[in-house]
């Protein structure tokens, strides 16, 4: 007597396609993005002798948005409307890669004697900031990198804060793909932190060379 299979031959066939279709590429992987923050900034040499700096600085990391906290790439396809990525995320945390520029920047300057991490060293001043948007905002055909950045310093002694301001930049996406986005959101970032450094200069009465 002939035995049955175990699969009939229906169920049989729906595995087996459903195994070819993963075989084919029906397993989607996401694709993760770094911002490229790497360029030098527009004036990168030392302005004050180390000597003449106002003490130690430390950087406490950028707070974001709570929709930022994702990790996915994000577009704003209307003024109330969120939408994300799926399949395209960062790699490293915005938070981190930004507070990381904004403390090399600093550093390069020189205002301070010493620039940490909070928490490294006993600092007599403190930098905080926030990511308030870094995304692709679409208005019809046009599409653009939106990057907005605040920032604050507080002298730890008496609390009081001696500098803030908000840096807004918006770049235009050439290429329209997630990697042309990242590019324009990268060049945003970067233009965004180097004004809140020439900002945090003029506060401060550092002079350029």
């Amino acid at each position: 007597m002939k035995r049955r299979s175990r699969f009939s031959r229906p169920l049989a066939a729906a595995l087996l396609g459903a195994l070819l279709l993963a075989g084919c590429g029906g397993v989607r992987y996401p694709k993760n993005y770094t911002l490229d923050l790497s360029q030098p900034a527009p004036q990168a040499a030392r302005h004050t002798p180390p000597d003449q700096g106002l003490g130690r600085l430390a950087v406490r990391e950028f707070r974001c948005m709570d929709y930022l906290l994702e990790g996915r790439i994000v577009y704003r396809p209307s003024p109330h409307e969120v939408g994300f990525y799926e399949y395209h995320r960062w790699a490293v945390s915005p938070q981190e890669a930004i507070t990381q520029l904004m403390t090399d920047r600093i550093r390069a300057e020189s205002f301070f004697i010493s620039v940490a991490a909070e928490g490294e060293a006993e600092a007599t001043y403190l930098l905080s900031g926030k990511i308030e948007q870094l995304e692709e905002v679409d208005q019809g055909p046009d599409v653009r990198a939106v990057c907005k950045i605040s920032a604050a310093l507080r002298h730890v002694p008496s609390g009081e804060i001696v500098w803030s301001a908000t840096a807004f930049e918006t770049v235009p996406v050439e290429k329209r793909d997630v990697p042309g986005v990242v590019s324009s959101l990268s060049v945003a970032a970067r233009t965004s932190v180097d004004r809140l450094v020439e900002s945090m200069r003029e506060s401060l009465a550092f002079p350029k060379e």
